[in-house]
Parts: C-alpha cells; sequence; structure tokens
C-alpha cells in the first residue's frame, strides 16, 4: 500500500531513524539540514511561530505552513 503523504513516511520511518525526529522533520518539511542540536533549537521557535500565526489568523496554520513561513521570513537559511 503506497503512503499517500511525506510526512506519513517520516513519521513511519521515526522509529527506525538514528537521528532525532526535529532533525528530520526539518529535513523532510524543508530540505534543509542542520546539526541536531539547531534542530531542536528551531523546532522549538517553529512550534511558538505556529502558535502565533494561528492566533493572528483565527485559525490552525498547520506544520507545513508555520516552517514555510518561519524559514522564510523569520530566519531564512
Amino acid at each position: 500500500m503506497p503512503i499517500p503523504f511525506k510526512l506519513d513516511y517520516t513519521i513511519a520511518q521515526l522509529g527506525a531513524a538514528q537521528i532525532p525526529a526535529e532533525q528530520l522533520m526539518l529535513v523532510s518539511l524543508t530540505g534543509i539540514e542542520v546539526s541536531a542540536v539547531e534542530a531542536q533549537r528551531l523546532w522549538s521557535n517553529i512550534q511558538e511561530h505556529k502558535w502565533y500565526l494561528s492566533e493572528c489568523l483565527g485559525r490552525d496554520v498547520g506544520l507545513r505552513v508555520a516552517v514555510v513561513d518561519y524559514c522564510e521570513n523569520i530566519e531564512p537559511f
């Protein structure tokens, strides 16, 4: 059975991965590879940014939108 979404594949790979979940999610969502420490810092900031965007817009913006917005507008790579 094919997995329809890339994020589902990433979640399925978390159990077998030797890298932290934050690092794997960032690579999956952005293609940007960062160290484990940097990934933890970024992930924390992205979660806060997701909450901020959702509050401003009055709806849940979703993780992908928050990651893309953060990486393009707040901390470009």
